[in-house]
Parts: structure tokens; C-alpha cells; sequence
């Protein structure tokens, strides 16, 4: 049996792409939300099954951020964390490696960290040109976001 968990969220994101994707989760899992605007953000509040995916989508909006406000109806929310866990994928954050093919402002290109192949995107909307040295910033979904290491010269 599904437990529904109704939660509020401040969220700080782009508007319409919050709304697409509040539009398309909400019908995927046939819920409601109501988004209200305020002077630091959005505040969310939505009562769905699947709170996981939800997060998992909002983070998908670049440079979009949120802080649980409010959890209550599923009996394993007291355990739900609202900090910040670092996970391996974070120890990716300030490498440096060279870019395995152009690193396109619009379609990314590919580095390799560790043995494996990463999708990467750029932090400015510059190319970054295969075989140039970069650092990683963050993580963004499955794509790292990464700028020209200093010393190389800008493309």
C-alpha cells in the first residue's frame, strides 16, 4: 500500500520551467500542487506517492535549489534528511581532467573521471575544445558542469 506524503517546499528555480516540471509530474502521478511566489522564491506544496521523483525532477532545473519546509503523512519521514549527504559523486567536485571530445554550450560534450565516462556541460556558455584541461564545479543531475582549468586559454 502507497503512503502519500503531503510537503511544502521553498524552492528557488526558474518559473517556467518549474512549471513544466510541476505540469508533467503532476499528471504523470495525477496529483495537485499549489505554487505560490514569494520575495525568496516559491514555496511548493504538493501531496504525491513518489516525493523522491519529485526532488529528483526539481534538481534537474539548473541552478535550482530547495529546502523542505514541511513532511508529514508517511510514518518514514522522521528518517528523510533534509540536509545536504555527500555521496562518491561529489568527491568529482574541483578534478581535473581533459575534455574527451568539444564541450558544446548547448550539447555538452564528454570527459573521464576515474575510469568512467561523464556527460559535461559548460559553466559559461563557452566551447571548450577536446583535449583542454577542466575542473568540475558541481553536479547537475547526471551532467557535471565544469569551466576551463586556469592556465588554459579560452577558446
Amino acid at each position: 500500500m502507497e503512503m502519500s506524503t503531503m510537503v511544502a517546499l521553498k524552492v528557488e528555480a526558474d518559473e517556467f520551467k518549474l512549471y513544466q516540471v510541476l505540469d508533467k509530474f503532476s499528471q504523470q502521478h495525477e496529483v495537485s500542487y499549489s505554487l505560490v511566489r514569494g520575495d525568496d522564491g516559491f514555496t511548493l506544496r504538493v501531496k504525491t506517492d513518489d516525493f523522491g521523483e519529485l526532488v529528483r525532477r526539481i534538481n534537474l532545473i539548473k541552478g535550482s535549489s530547495y529546502q523542505i519546509v514541511e513532511m508529514v503523512g508517511n510514518p518514514h519521514v522522521r528518517y528523510a534528511k533534509a540536509n545536504f549527504t555527500p555521496t562518491n559523486v561529489d568527491l568529482l567536485i574541483g578534478k581535473e581532467t581533459l575534455a574527451q571530445t568539444d564541450i558544446k554550450p548547448v550539447e555538452g560534450g564528454l570527459i573521464k573521471l576515474f575510469g568512467e565516462q561523464w556527460f559535461a556541460r559548460t559553466e559559461a556558455d563557452d566551447l571548450i575544445p577536446k583535449g583542454t584541461s577542466v575542473r568540475v564545479l558541481r553536479v547537475e543531475g547526471v551532467s557535471l558542469i565544469v569551466e576551463q582549468a586556469e592556465g588554459e586559454e579560452k577558446q
